[in-house]
């Protein structure tokens, strides 16, 4: 596995991140596990193994999807149940379709992105904000990442069961996994966290792009407090698409669950029926989405891909194609996700092989032009083909 470690010790000398730490879990046995450059620039801080980043929207399959699916194993929900039977303040939405499926494949025709807050910072108001904005395509007829479908999503759960998403995480989630440093609004010393970007700079960028105002951004670095403004400044911390907080050995845990899952064990958690169906193709004209997972894409870019179909509310990109973060040598039925922050995991059942990767891409600021997405995919090859030794 040296290679592995002088990919990422190459990428903190490039300054593509400012510090990053792996893990590779195999066979349920970790493998390697590393940290490498800086988890704060300024003061310096070294980066170590238990550092603890925030997950930014690895929370959607971490939380979201698989609190879905356990509801769904217990019968509180079906899949195909519209989410306006459990948020009638939807009222656009209703009867059209967008159901829990749809919106764990991003296929629900809800916006991809738009800052919330600008309109309310009370949580009980979100609902009502999403429905003034209406549907952007009709649900199902094509797919497109988006935020705000996930923030329905965690306060329809919330509505569905009448507990905290936080507190629901945690008893069918983190705890059963013995995921210790998993959890929402996690308190300790802030030298514990990995630093994101200072204040939310490139997100009042895409506010002002939009056309958007809000005063109350905040300054400086928050090490311990979620990035995305959204959960920050609308939810109070807590949502489905991002807010918790997880460190590498956590998330290997995590990772470890799905093999399980996957292979008829198990798991304390899903079941292997549900696994299978959302490792599946859940979205049109060959997306490659499961039920709040990225499934691994073979070949060259889709139609998606090109024409940035997944790019939710953002600008358009500079250029029509980015490598994407699995790489290429993943087997076909791997799945992952990835986060603003710089973080990542990947699964890959036909080797039994989990890998995490968490940077802290946005510090101390949010560059676009960073390779963050190529770092991924090399780091993904460079983990297969060593694996792939071992055998």
């Amino acid at each position: 596995m040296e290679d592995v470690g002088r990919l990422l010790t190459g990428a903190v000398d490039a300054e593509t991140v400012a510090g990053a730490v792996g893990l590779v879990r195999r066979r349920d046995e970790v493998i390697w596990h590393g940290a490498f450059g800086l988890a704060s620039a300024a003061p310096p801080r070294p980066m170590t193994p238990e550092t603890i980043f925030d997950l930014a929207s690895v929370t959607k399959p971490l939380v979201g999807a698989t609190l879905t699916l356990a509801l769904v194993d217990r019968g509180v929900i079906s899949l195909d149940d519209e989410i306006t039977t459990v948020l009638p303040e939807l009222e656009k939405a209703k009867r059209k379709g967008v159901t829990f499926r749809r919106i764990l494949s991003h296929t629900s025709g809800l916006p991809g992105w738009r800052p919330l807050y600008a309109w309310s910072k009370d949580r009980d108001e979100i609902p009502a904000v999403i429905d003034r904005l209406g549907l952007a395509t009709d649900p199902g007829s094509r797919f497109e990442y988006s935020d705000l479908g996930f923030v329905v999503l965690g306060l329809a759960l919330e509505r569905v069961t009448g507990r905290g998403l936080a507190e629901m995480a945690s008893e069918l989630v983190f705890e059963p996994l013995g995921m210790t440093r998993t959890r929402y609004l996690p308190s300790g010393p802030s030298d514990g966290f990995a630093v994101t970007e200072e204040g939310n700079a490139f997100e009042k960028r895409m506010a002002d792009w939009a056309g958007m105002e809000f005063s109350g951004w905040r300054n400086g670095f928050h090490p311990g407090e979620v990035n995305d403004g959204n959960a920050h400044y609308a939810l109070a911390g807590v949502s489905a698409h991002a807010g918790a907080f997880s460190d590498a050995s956590d998330l290997g845990l995590y990772g470890e669950m799905w093999l399980g899952a996957l292979a008829g064990k198990d798991s304390r958690v899903l079941s292997t029926a549900i696994a299978r169906l959302a490792t599946s193709e859940q979205a049109p004209h060959g997306a490659r989405r499961g039920l709040g997972w990225d499934l691994m894409k073979t070949g060259g870019p889709t139609l998606q891909e090109l024409s940035r179909a997944d790019a939710g509310f953002f600008p358009p990109a500079a250029t029509p194609w980015i490598p994407r973060p699995s790489g290429e040598l993943l087997s076909v039925s791997s799945f992952g996700h990835t986060g603003f922050t710089g973080t990542s995991i990947w699964i890959d059942p036909e080797r039994e092989l989990v890998a995490v990767l968490l940077t802290n891409a946005t510090h101390p600021r949010v560059d676009p032009g960073k390779p963050v997405n190529s770092l991924r995919a090399r780091f993904h090859n460079v983990v297969v083909a060593a694996v792939d030794s071992m055998a």
